[in-house]
């Protein structure tokens, strides 16, 4: 790795737009010690947030936007005089781009944050940029007119993926095997924005390759990515254990089990991808799939993947927070070869079942935690809480994290953990 970066006369200060699901706030802190000052921009409006303020004023200042414009905003961030702006979460991401423009701060631009925030938009980009693309279709508002809808039932093809424009983590993303269930799916899916549908989209299902069926890992994957001065590295290749229904994460590792042709050309999608949305900044995220025709893009984000900054850690020693603060303030970092793994990092998210709503109890954890390889056990769902597939990745009844020397020993860490542990639950 060769990076570069002029030394200031003070330390540098960088304004952290801040949501508590996006990464710890001690993370954050962790990463940014003896690189630069914090200074957290809030909205406290959010209830989530409100209730950090005061751990966060003891880590830095704290700024309020609440109820502001993108102008006032910005008039109140330039006042702490930052050197660099980051946002790790994707609902953040435009307003952080538009804040940015205003202060001529480094970051993605607006344009380029709508591409990496609005599936269908990020689409024609992607389609623009001559990659191959599955079909996609804007779903029609609720209110509109049936033509709308006659349209939608002559081009869409079956079966297809019915998601949020916006979203993260799974949450609302249902197979759809027919243009009658689109329309009964469609109106059951909870609007963001009154009665309107217009913020979903519907993509061709990307088809599974045959050699795929019984396989112990799925078969897509994503790409971890940092972009400096335009110029891509891609550090880690993350595999994924087969989704529960309907397309809720079960588990992460790094490396992946693909050969080294496969992953060369998993990592070629990946910087078209991230040319195509025209990324000239920032650390990404970018799922990919192997088809039958090949290695195919499910999406590009644009901040760091949950859980990859401890399995990156855990498998090369790359310390990924620091790097993607190191960007914000201007730095050039290249990597010159993807690093090396010494071992296998991984995250496993233990899904409720499908018609589960509430949990009564979890049992087994005790033997899990005292498997070799497996760090920590963190029960996100326990007792008389309630679950809900439509919650996606962040429902997940428990978390495992840890690292071994080999994708056997992984598998049986999965195996343990999905059948001795019990989730009990109505």
């Amino acid at each position: 790795m060769s990076d570069s970066g002029a030394s200031a006369s003070r330390r540098p200060r960088l304004a952290f737009v801040y949501h508590p699901r996006s990464f710890g706030t001690l993370a954050i802190a962790e990463a940014a010690e003896g690189l630069c000052e914090l200074v957290w921009i809030v909205d406290t409006t959010d209830p989530e947030i409100g209730s950090m303020v005061r751990l966060l004023r003891r880590l830095g200042e704290v700024i309020d936007v609440a109820g502001s414009s993108i102008e006032d905003a910005a008039a109140a961030i330039a006042a702490s005089r930052p050197d660099g702006i980051l946002a790790l979460a994707d609902s953040l991401l435009l307003w952080t781009a538009r804040v940015a423009a205003a202060l001529d701060l480094l970051f993605i631009s607006p344009e380029v944050a709508e591409r990496l925030t609005d599936k269908y938009t990020q689409r024609v980009a992607l389609q623009q940029a001559g990659l191959p693309v599955p079909g996609f279709w804007p779903i029609p508002d609720r209110d509109d007119d049936e033509d709308a809808w006659v349209a939608l039932e002559r081009t869409a093809s079956f079966p297809a993926v019915l998601k949020p424009r916006s979203g993260e983590g799974s949450r609302d993303v249902v197979r759809v095997e027919s243009f009658p269930q689109l329309r009964a799916m469609v109106a059951e899916t909870p609007s963001t924005s009154g009665s309107s549908s217009c913020e979903l989209v519907l993509e061709e299902y990307l088809r599974d390759r045959p050699e795929a069926a019984g396989r112990q890992f799925a078969d897509y994957v994503s790409v971890e990515s940092v972009v400096s001065a335009g110029q891509i590295s891609h550090l880690a290749i993350t595999g994924r254990f087969p989704p529960a229904e309907p397309f809720r994460e079960t588990g992460f590792f790094i490396p992946c089990a693909f050969d080294t042709d496969q992953c060369a050309a998993i990592a070629e999608v990946a910087t078209a991808a991230l040319h195509g949305v025209g990324v000239e900044v920032g650390a990404l995220h970018t799922e990919v799939k192997m088809t039958p025709e090949g290695p195919r893009v499910i999406e590009v984000n644009g901040r760091i993947g949950g859980g990859v900054p401890e399995m990156l850690a855990d498998a090369t020693g790359v310390e990924l927070l620091p790097i993607a603060i190191r960007l914000a303030l201007g730095e050039e970092i290249v990597f010159d070869t993807m690093p090396r793994c010494a071992q296998i990092g991984y995250l496993l998210y233990v899904q409720a079942p499908l018609a589960m709503h509430t949990i009564r109890a979890v049992d087994g954890l005790d033997g899990l935690r005292a498997r070799p390889g497996v760090l920590e056990v963190t029960l996100n769902r326990g007792p008389g809480r309630s679950v809900d597939w439509r919650a996606g990745n962040h429902g997940h009844v428990f978390s495992v994290r840890g690292s071994v020397t080999d994708h056997e020993m992984l598998s049986a860490i999965e195996q343990h953990a999905t059948t001795e542990v019990q989730i009990q639950g109505d």
